[in-house]
């Protein structure tokens, strides 16, 4: 049960629709958020790890909702919505002694899988967006910190597929995530900041 591995909660074409829908919207304006959220079948996330699926699951990250498919998502008003859709990490008796992710209703977890596996399911997600966005706007990589930064602007927000260290577990673990930010809310929380902000947006 130890070693290196490769999470994964598949993106479908179903889902890239919902997120699109929900770029459409103001992000802070909870209401529209959430009405949109419900029409796509999200529930909330303390109801939805209440029920059978999760009861014999390890415990569930934080969230605000759940997709279908299992994909933990966060929108809390700030401007933002944050989808991971992947985690690369060990199971190595260190911080984590058994796999946290492969376990949980609609993910899956390939041990012996790496950097390469990873990559690869962030660049099929990229090809999606792609597909129905054309090109991304930009493109950014910080290879010393294996993150990549692929991103969209469209007309209320930007939306990101990201990679790189996860901080909730103190950078141990990577994720990769879906990010949907806005365009023009003050406080809303880019990754790496003002810098990328000012790039993305403009």
């Amino acid at each position: 049960m130890s070693g290196e591995r490769v999470a994964l909660c598949p993106v479908t074409e179903e889902l890239v629709s919902h997120l699109l829908a929900l770029a459409e919207l103001d992000l802070t304006d909870d209401d529209a958020v959430e009405a949109r959220m419900r029409e796509a079948g999200w529930p909330d996330w303390s109801q939805a790890v209440r029920g059978p699926a999760y009861e014999d699951a390890p415990d569930a990250p934080d969230a605000t909702h759940i997709t279908p498919q299992g994909h933990f998502v966060t929108c809390d008003g700030d401007g933002s919505l944050h989808l991971p859709f992947a985690y690369l990490y060990s199971v190595d008796g260190g911080l984590l002694d058994e796999d946290c992710w492969g376990p949980l209703p609609g993910w899956t977890s390939e041990e012996g899988a790496w950097r390469p596996e990873f990559d690869a399911c962030v660049a099929a997600v990229v090809r999606q967006f792609t597909e129905r966005l054309g090109l991304p706007d930009h493109d950014v990589r910080r290879p010393r910190y294996d993150t990549r930064y692929v991103s969209w602007r469209l007309e209320h927000n930007v939306l990101i597929v990201g990679q790189g260290p996860e901080p909730l577990s103190y950078h141990q673990f990577e994720d990769a995530h879906v990010y949907l930010v806005s365009r023009t809310v003050k406080d809303a929380p880019f990754p790496d900041g003002e810098e990328m902000r000012a790039l993305l947006t403009t």
